[in-house]
């Protein structure tokens, strides 16, 4: 689909793009019944995710949408279903997607906080025999508690 946009956007100008909006909420809706969801309208799901080619050296952009605002990051689930999409050739993310060669991949989906680290290894078919995410703490606060 060509949705009229690059997929660089800012969160904030996809959500002001009504048309844009309006579009996703309708491939939304169809893709819910064909995916078993049933009548998605009030549901969360499917998630819809905007694709582009890479700007930071990842494997590719992304601007998800949960059901209708554009998220500021990805979850594990996005960031895995867009790594896995990357690596099927006909897909549309495929064609936009800088995948490294090997059968073990360290693939960095970009979103607008960042990118969110998906590991893949592949089986001597091609398919993903395996996928883990990549997660790092930081520190929230630090105090002491008075008794």
């Amino acid at each position: 689909f060509d949705l009229q946009v690059e997929g660089t956007e800012s969160p904030e100008a996809l959500e002001a793009n009504a048309p844009l909006r309006e579009k996703l909420e309708s491939i939304r809706r169809e893709a819910g019944p064909r995916m078993g969801l049933g009548d998605v309208a009030a549901k969360s799901v499917p998630k819809m995710c905007l694709v582009s080619p890479p700007r930071q050296g990842g494997l590719v952009g992304t601007r998800t949408f949960i059901p209708h605002v554009c998220h500021r990051s990805i979850g594990v689930l996005g960031a895995v279903s867009v790594a896995t999409a990357c690596l099927l050739p006909e897909s549309p993310a495929a064609g936009l997607a800088q995948v490294p060669r090997g059968d073990t991949k360290t693939l960095d989906v970009e979103h607008p906080s960042g990118s969110f680290q998906v590991r893949m290894r592949l089986g001597p078919d091609g398919s993903v025999v395996e996928a883990g995410v990549v997660r790092t703490a930081r520190l929230l606060f630090s105090g002491q508690a008075m008794a």
